[in-house]
């Protein structure tokens, strides 16, 4: 199966990016495919001080439409002959039974597949930053034994001097560090403050019981605000 082809097919599925990651250090599978979904600009903007309603409708939208690509994604690779398995954009419950409130992590980070396929850069938010869209995407990931060509990884922000994230943060969460790959989540980010100010500001203006904000997603000047199109990773 070409890469290039199967990239323009999952494109077709809806995918604003695509890229191909070595992931044998992470996980008990040899390749990824790391897949992005676009969050709409227009509700972006509207993020100011805290999630909206239609932020948060947009979020759900993106999260059902990454599962549905990434179920698609691995039909279309089991039907050609390998072994392929969609690994989710929201946590299940299980997964929080076996640990994720007390670790507040998932068993694979898809921003690990993404950075090793070239789509981005960890930014000082913690959030996967690509050049295209900024953090304003939401991620999936599928596994699979399928060889094929993957991305150059990128290994360090690029953040620079920029601190807009930081100082818009209301519980101050985010720590200004610049990311490297290796390194400890906690040098970037109080995760529980994080987490805690993102329930809270969802409980009260949008009424649901989840974690939401898009504070940070919205002050960050990476990316050009670009529409929703699928765009092919280089």
């Amino acid at each position: 199966m070409d890469s290039s082809l199967l990239r323009e097919e999952i494109a077709s599925f809806g995918a604003s990016l695509v890229g191909f990651a070595d992931i044998r250090e992470f996980a008990p599978w040899p390749q990824a495919i790391s897949i992005a979904v676009a969050l709409d600009p227009i509700i972006i903007k509207g993020v100011k001080n805290g999630p909206t309603p239609e932020y948060y409708q947009e979020y759900l939208r993106a999260n059902t439409m990454l599962n549905e690509i990434a179920q698609s994604t691995a039909r279309l690779l089991l039907g050609a002959g390998y072994q392929a398995e969609a690994f989710p954009a929201t946590i299940a419950g299980s997964d929080k039974l076996q640990g994720y409130e007390r670790t507040l992590r998932a068993a694979f980070q898809h921003k690990t597949a993404a950075t090793r396929a070239g789509l981005g850069f960890i930014g000082k938010s913690g959030l996967l930053t690509t050049p295209d869209f900024g953090p304003r995407l939401r991620l999936v990931t599928v596994f699979t034994d399928l060889p094929f060509p993957t991305g150059q990884p990128i290994l360090e922000g690029r953040c620079g001097c920029c601190r807009l994230c930081v100082e818009a943060c209301p519980v101050g969460a985010i720590k200004g560090r610049e990311w490297r790959a290796g390194m400890a989540r906690e040098e970037l980010l109080d995760a529980r403050a994080c987490r805690r100010e993102a329930k809270r500001l969802l409980k009260e203006r949008v009424g649901a019981d989840e974690v939401v904000c898009g504070i940070c997603v919205a002050i960050c000047p990476c990316g050009q605000m670009v529409s929703a199109n699928p765009q092919e990773d280089s």
